[in-house]
């Protein structure tokens, strides 16, 4: 989501959404779009729930590429905040490298280990909470036929830098989380909570 200053009231900037097709997933969306993905995945392949080691490399990657884009586009590196890291290109290739780096390590601890367990799960969980983050970018573009939903093809395509972009990251977080009952996604973050606590009970 791009957030724009639209002025100011009682000394404190109100902000809004840049347009319809960027109202897509916030940060606490895509770990719980991450969450409820890899656990539908691993439910189907192994009929338990995932391990609570995976969650870590998962919680990473769904947060990955807003990681390196959005303090990069407001610093001015970059032109605008889903690129360089929003790019399948280079999700291929960070994916690709988190699965080299692990199997370089896999003689390093035993796989009974919890440092040899979260060494094999990474690959795959922190892949699957990076693609889960583009897919949640692509959906509002995507569901607005908007064009920006090219951003996943950069540096073949390069979007215009947009206004939001000027405001830190930080700053937007602030402002979004300051009424967390307002929260965009918070019936998907309440779903994730509920598999959760509901899945560590049944297996209990």
């Amino acid at each position: 989501m791009l957030l724009i200053p639209t002025g100011r009231r009682g000394g404190s900037e109100r902000f809004h959404a840049s347009s319809p097709s960027e109202l897509t997933v916030l940060p606490l969306g895509h770990a719980a779009l991450a969450y409820l993905l890899y656990t539908s995945h691993v439910l189907s392949q192994t009929r338990r729930r995932p391990q609570y080691l995976a969650l870590v490399p998962l919680a990473i990657g769904s947060q990955f590429p807003d990681l390196i884009d959005k303090p990069l586009a407001y610093l001015g590196v970059l032109t605008y905040g889903r690129s360089l890291a929003h790019s399948v290109f280079t999700f291929v290739f960070v994916s690709g490298a988190v699965w080299w780096g692990a199997t370089t390590l896999r003689t390093r601890w035993p796989d009974t280990s919890w440092q040899g367990r979260l060494r094999g799960l990474t690959p795959v969980a922190f892949a699957s909470g990076y693609l889960s983050h583009l897919l949640g970018d692509l959906y509002g573009p995507a569901a607005a036929g908007s064009a920006n939903v090219r951003f996943v093809l950069y540096p073949v395509y390069v979007i215009p830098r947009a206004a939001g972009d000027d405001i830190a990251p930080w700053i937007r977080l602030i402002k979004i989380y300051r009424e967390m009952g307002t929260h965009p996604q918070l019936e998907l973050i309440l779903l994730a909570l509920v598999v959760f606590v509901g899945l560590h009970r049944w297996e209990d």
